[in-house]
């Protein structure tokens, strides 16, 4: 089944030939392409979460270990550092189980 396109229509990036009637397979092309797309830039998305997160620990772990941070001030906030790092971490291992997971689903 083919529909005709009304002029300027959001649908004419799917009518792949230029003539003007979209067929169903045109559509489903296109549905797919712009599913695709989105994962895409999902999956962008998520890789720089990761990598913001691993980063940020990286740089607290260094600024705790420097002598810019006293002592006691460091055993007073250990409790939120803790959580903090142990929470950025879980976005990395999270990050890298789905990545790992999807990839398996693709085989």
């Amino acid at each position: 089944m083919s529909k005709k396109l009304q002029k300027d229509s959001k649908y004419a990036l799917a009518d792949a030939d230029g003539d003007g009637i979209v067929t169903d397979e045109e559509m489903d092309r296109h549905a797919m392409w712009v599913r695709l797309e989105n994962e895409d830039k999902q999956a962008d998305t998520q890789r720089l979460m990761a990598w913001i997160s691993m980063g940020v620990s990286i740089v607290t772990v260094i600024i705790l270990l420097t002598p810019i941070i006293n002592i006691t001030r460091m055993e007073s906030a250990s409790g939120f550092l803790n959580t903090f790092l142990v929470a950025q971490m879980g976005v990395v291992l999270g990050f890298m189980g789905a990545t790992a997971l999807s990839k398996t689903k693709m085989k």
